[in-house]
This record gives structure tokens, C-alpha cells and sequence, in this order.
């Protein structure tokens, strides 16, 4: 499940890396945490697979601009529905059924909005003086906890400080039913309506339909670690940071406890109250990124890798690329530098922390397994020349075999597509089947928009692919299909698996048939779960496509989440069988020289492309004369679904009538990168 947190226009950069972080650190185990603006809101079929989406700070005009109307209409549909929204500052001003802001000065906004998940208003500056882009108007506020509404969490104290800036109050929170006050704003000198009695509300809790809105003034999500104490707007110290940071461990049990409260899925307690302030390489309790290990199956291919990167890197031996800026390390025996991050926010782009990554060379071997921990490079070498040597009769270290040769690797990395695609001069050096991969992913990339931290267990890989632009017979749109079948291919091709039942989803997703056992979760058997997709990107590069493909497949998962090890324990379990379960290496060098097989095949194969893998992904694909909507025809149409077309990949739908009969003169053909799919729903939408 999914929370998505909404990063269009008007969203404060600094606001959503605090969100997303915060968030990843306390729901990372159960959910990805993914960035959505209002296209994607709008177009993507994101309802059923979101557990909370969240409106973070910044400004309210833009989302009343861009949020309007059908947006709007899906946002309350889902919490009406049971769904839960999150609003912060701005979000939550938005979220009110009217808004009153610094009234009287030139930044006066009043009015009233669509979502009105408080019936109230929310009022504000609640301490005057907020100046957009800047921390003129920030402060340490305290506020009281409404603790009876929290007594199961075992919170053990009365208040706490939390960061503001600009949020506002509730008015008369207390005569709403159907709202409940979490939180005030402590009765300090400077706010306004100081002639109310009693405190001002600063969060609340309203019932909304089935589901549920918390909207808050203040920011539990600003992690103070990452503030600069050194902000002259801040003041001399002991100044707004500095108080905050006395207050870190509580401002996180809080924030743990309305998201608990709200019905999510958190982190242990114990787990969470060990966490202090974390060191400024982690933001916001995420993992600090760890080195990038580059070796080779053979010294050689190393060798020739260090002579390019070395071209590349100035006198100070960094690779300073488009995106990212990469120091290279002679060999696991030099000292690895430290590299501070920084939260950089440019105009018009998403707000990221930027940090340089060391690639450490291992010119000679492997780096050894204590270095490596979660990934042993020499197994994975090894598992791979032992496929090629008994999947192939020519030689495992033969210059025709490329795809896994060289290998860069990190336990913690940004994202392993990014640091490929994004790079777009090292991309253009690197050889032919070059791979990266990772155990954690912070910054993880999917389809269209989407951003996730990886699950654990999840097998995650980037990899160089040149394909000739003047393959006619093999259109590059092929390539995604044929690597979500290497996966499917490259476990169940093993002699003894061959029934393990993973699926394709088009255009480029792996599914699983459900084998969940547990009670809670029995309304999911025989029902299909994603366990896996894949992301193509592709440049020009002279007469060659420079792809980039990217690919996540849940391999050693623990539950509640399926993965490739769970179906393989299930299966020996109702058949009595013994099969092994992959590891992290053994499963990435079959889906290599998998695809490997595959492409060759597809390249060659007396100019068939991918007509002579057409049987193979039927058997393994969930479509066969499905049923579904088309939402693109007005009105909508109810088509049968036949295939897909070997020229370009499109996905071949026929009408039927009222009594679901083809209608053969009405064909329609959609683009996989034009649609997006929800099989679970029957519907086909277009993507805006």
C-alpha cells in the first residue's frame, strides 16, 4: 500500500522532504511513501492502493487553482470511502470548510474551499509576522497534547515544541461533532485573538464519512536536525533549532501516535523512543547512503572501467554529472571520505538532499563480504558464471556474454535509476551490460511520477542497454516486455519451478498469485499481488537507443509482503517438494543471463523481433479476454482485451456488446506508455 504525499505546485520543497522522510521513517516498514502532484491525482487509479495521502505545507492559492474540480471530487470520494487525509499547515488551511489568513496585511487570503474536512475555520497566522520562502516568521511552539485520546500509546509527557510557521487554529473545534481535538497551541504572548479564552485548537481529528482527516497549524513532521541552527532568521542560541532539537525524540512518539491513531501501520514503540536525534547524514531516521562498490567478474573489465571514470573525474577525483557528483576511491584499502548532505531547492524543480557518493574501485577482486554485507559480490560472480557455463555451451567468460560483467553496487543508495538515466555523460561511457544495484533505495523511481524507499527483501537493479536504432524488425518498445518475462523466466524456467505462479501485468509488472495463509488476510487468496515491475528510459546516443532498464522484484521479503520466497516455502509446503529459495545474488544473475537469452533471441531469430516470444508471454500474462472500461471514449467503452500487436507493442481491444459479444469492426489499440491499466478495477484510463 501506498502513502502519497502531493508535491505540485505551491508545496514548500523543505516541507516535503520533511514529510516524505518523516513519514518513511516511521511507516517505511508497511508502505511506500511516494510523491504525487495533481496529474498524477487526477489521471493515475491510485485510490484502492493508498492507505493516507497528505497535503503538506507551503501555499494555498496553488492548490485551489490546480485541485479543483475533479481532484477535489476523487480526494473526498476516497476519504468518504474510508480513506485518510493528512493536512499540513497549508494542507490543513485547505482542508477547512474556510480560511482566514493574516487578515488585514498584504497577504490576506480568505475564503472558502471545496474539501471541508474540518466543517470549521481554520484561522490564521496563529503568530503573525509568516514571510513566504523564508524562516522570518518560524518558531518553537508549544503545544498540549490531548493525552486521553492517546492513553493506549503510553505517551509520558503533557506537551511538547514543534516547528511553526504561518499554520493556523481551528475556530470552535469543540462544538463540532464528529471532531476531536488532538492538540493546542500553548497560551503564549503574541498570538492572535488573544481575547478568545482558552487555548486555541492546533490539531484536530474529524470523522469524514467512513474515513478519517487530521488537519494540523503546526509541523510534527519538521525534523530539527536538519534545520540550520545558523539561520540568522532563527536568532543567536538558544534559538528555535536549538529548542526543537531538545524536543526530537518526543516530537517523533507524538507524530508515531496520530498516525497510529489514524490506523496505520508504525513502527515498535521501543524502536521508535531508541531513535534520538539522528546523525546528519540521515534525514529523518531514513538510512545514510553508503559507498558504491565497483567489480568485475574479470579483473580485466575493471581495469578498462577505472581508465573511463578516471578520464572523467577532475583533478580532485570526482565525476561531477548532471545529477550527481561521484568520488572515486582507489581500492577498499584507502580511506573512504565523509560527505555531507545538503537539502538543495531549486525554482521550478522538486527540493532533494544532495550528497556525493563514493564509488570505491575493487581493481583486482570483490570487495570482501564484511564490507558488503547484505550482498556478497563474489557469489553473485560465481552464480553467474555457473548459469552461463551449464545455460549455454560456449564459454562463461566469452566477450559475447555482457549482461552482469561489471557490477556497481551499495547497500544504501539514492536510486540506482537515477544515478544511470540522470547521468546522461557516464551513461553514454559505460559498456554494454552494465548493472547497478542495491539493497536500500531512499529515492526509488516507478512509473510516470513515482518516488518509494524499497521494502526489504526487495531485489532492486539498473542496467546499460544499447540498442540499434535501425533494428526494425526489434522495436525498442519490446524491451520492457522482455524484462518483466526474464524475471518471470529466470525463476520459473529453473528445472522445479516451472509452476511457481508468477504473472505478467502489461505492460511491464510481476504479479504473484496470493498464497497468504493468515487469517487477516484470507480475503486475498487466489487473488494477484505486484511483487515486481520494471522502468524503461531511454536517450539518443549517435544510431542507438541508450536504455536504461530498471527493475524491483520482492525476492526475500518477510511478510506480510508476497515475494518470490514466500511462493517457493508455499509451494514445498502443498507439494512436499524441497526447492531452494533464492537469494539476493543467485536470483539477480538468472534474470540477467535470462534476459541476456531472451534479447538475442529477439535481436536474431531470422528477423521475427518479438512475434516468436508471443506464446511464452500469453502463458505467463493475466489477460487473456479480460474485460474491462475504456475511460478515454466518451462514452465509456467496454472492450475485451486480445493481445498485444507485434509491430509496436500496442495492447489489441475489441468492443463487445450488452451481452459481451465482439464487436469486430471495433478495434482499439493503446500504448503502453499512453495508458494506465488497473486490472483490478477493469479500467483503462489515459494518462495526462
Amino acid at each position: 500500500m501506498n502513502v502519497l504525499v502531493y508535491s505540485g505546485d505551491g508545496t514548500s520543497q523543505a516541507s516535503i522532504i520533511h514529510t516524505v522522510n518523516s513519514l518513511r521513517s516511521l511507516l517505511g516498514d508497511h508502505y511506500d511513501v511516494m510523491k504525487i502532484d495533481e496529474r498524477g491525482l487526477l489521471s493515475e487509479p491510485w485510490e484502492e492502493s493508498t492507505s493516507l495521502i497528505v497535503i503538506p505545507g507551503g501555499r494555498d492559492l496553488p492548490y485551489v487553482r490546480d485541485l479543483h474540480g475533479p481532484v477535489n471530487e476523487r480526494i473526498k470520494r476516497y476519504v468518504h470511502a474510508g480513506g485518510r487525509f493528512f493536512g499540513i499547515c497549508a494542507g490543513a488551511y485547505y482542508g477547512a470548510d474556510r480560511i482566514v489568513f493574516e487578515k488585514g496585511s498584504p497577504l490576506e487570503v480568505q475564503g472558502s474551499r471545496d474539501l471541508r474536512f474540518y466543517p470549521g475555520e481554520c484561522r490564521g497566522a496563529v503568530y503573525p509576522g509568516f514571510v513566504y520562502g523564508s524562516e522570518g516568521g518560524a518558531r518553537a511552539v508549544g503545544i498540549t497534547i490531548n493525552k486521553q485520546l492517546f492513553c493506549q500509546d503510553n505517551l509520558l509527557f503533557d506537551e511538547t515544541a514543534v516547528y511553526f510557521n504561518g499554520g493556523g487554529y481551528f475556530v470552535d473545534a469543540d462544538k463540532y461533532p464528529g471532531t476531536q481535538i488532538l492538540a493546542w497551541y500553548k497560551n503564549q504572548p503574541g498570538q492572535i485573538d488573544a481575547d478568545v479564552p482558552g487555548d486555541k485548537a492546533a490539531m484536530v481529528l474529524s470523522q469524514v464519512g467512513q474515513g478519517l482527516a487530521v488537519l494540523t497549524g503546526v509541523h510534527p513532521e519538521y525534523d530539527a536536525a536538519h534545520l540550520d541552527p545558523k539561520n540568522p532568521d532563527y536568532g543567536e542560541p538558544p534559538n528555535v533549532v536549538t529548542r526543537l532539537i531538545e524536543k526530537e525524540s518526543e516530537r517523533r512518539l507524538f507524530l508515531r501516535s496520530v498516525l497510529a491513531m489514524m490506523g496505520l501501520k508504525v513502527k515498535k514503540l521501543d524502536s521508535v523512543r531508541s531513535v534520538g536525534a539522528p546523525p546528519p547524514e540521515a534525514l529523518g531516521g531514513v538510512p545514510a547512503l553508503t559507498p558504491l562498490y565497483l567489480a568485475s567478474i574479470h579483473p580485466s573489465y575493471t581495469t578498462r572501467l577505472e581508465q573511463i571514470l578516471t578520464t572523467l573525474a577532475n583533478t580532485d577525483s570526482q565525476i561531477q554529472e548532471t545529477n550527481d557528483t561521484f568520488h572515486l576511491v582507489p581500492s577498499p584499502q584507502h580511506r573512504v571520505p565523509q560527505h555531507i548532505p545538503t537539502i538543495v531547492e531549486i525554482e521550478g524543480e522538486e527540493g532533494e538532499d544532495k550528497v556525493v557518493k563514493n564509488i570505491v574501485l575493487c581493481p583486482t577482486e570483490p570487495p570482501p563480504a564484511n564490507l558488503t554485507p547484505e550482498f556478497d559480490m563474489n557469489i553473485f560472480f560465481r552464480h553467474l558464471q555457473h548459469v552461463r557455463q551449464f545455460g549455454s555451451i560456449q564459454n562463461p567468460f566469452s566477450s559475447d556474454f555482457t549482461f552482469g560483467n561489471s557490477l556497481l553496487y551499495g547497500q544504501v543508495v539514492t536510486s540506482t535509476q537515477t544515478m544511470l538515466d540522470k547521468n546522461f555523460g557516464l551513461c553514454q561511457q559505460l559498456p554494454n551490460g552494465f548493472v547497478c544495484n542495491a539493497t536500500i533505495q531512499v529515492s526509488g523511481r516507478g512509473r510516470g511520477r513515482n518516488s518509494w524507499i524499497s521494502p526489504p527483501g526487495c531485489l532492486q537493479f539498473s542496467m546499460v542497454l544499447r540498442h540499434p536504432m535501425q533494428a526494425a524488425h526489434a522495436s525498442a518498445v519490446f524491451v520492457q516486455y522482455l524484462a518483466a518475462l526474464a524475471v518471470v523466466e529466470g525463476v520459473c524456467s529453473v528445472p522445479g519451478y516451472e509452476e511457481l505462479p508468477l504473472r505478467l501485468k502489461w505492460p511491464n509488472d510481476i504479479y504473484a498469485e496470493s498464497p497468504l495463509e493468515h487469517s487477516s488476510q484470507a480475503h486475498l487468496k487466489n487473488k494477484v499481488i505486484k511483487i515486481g515491475g520494471v522502468l524503461v528510459n531511454s536517450n539518443f546516443s549517435g544510431s542507438e537507443f541508450l536504455l536504461v532498464i530498471g527493475c524491483g522484484v520482492n525476492t526475500t521479503n518477510p511478510n506480510p509482503t508476497t515475494s518470490i520466497n514466500h511462493l517457493i516455502r508455499y509451494h514445498n509446503k502443498i507439494t512436499g517438494k524441497s526447492l531452494d529459495t533464492f537469494t539476493q545474488e543467485t536470483l539477480l544473475a538468472q534474470i540477467l543471463f535470462k534476459f541476456e537469452q531472451l534479447y538475442r533471441q529477439f535481436m536474431g531469430g531470422n528477423g521475427r523481433g518479438f512475434e516468436q516470444f508471443e506464446e511464452m508471454y500469453y502463458r505467463r500474462w493475466l489477460h487473456s479476454d479480460a474485460l474491462v472500461t475504456l475511460t478515454t471514449t466518451t462514452p465509456h467503452k467496454r472492450v475485451r482485451i486480445k493481445g498485444i500487436t507485434m509491430d509496436y507493442g500496442l495492447l489489441r481491444t475489441v468492443a463487445v456488446d450488452e451481452q459481451g459479444r465482439d464487436i469486430a469492426e471495433e478495434e482499439y489499440r493503446l500504448q503502453p506508455d499512453g495508458n494506465s491499466f488497473d486490472m483490478l478495477k477493469g479500467l483503462i484510463s489515459q494518462k495526462a
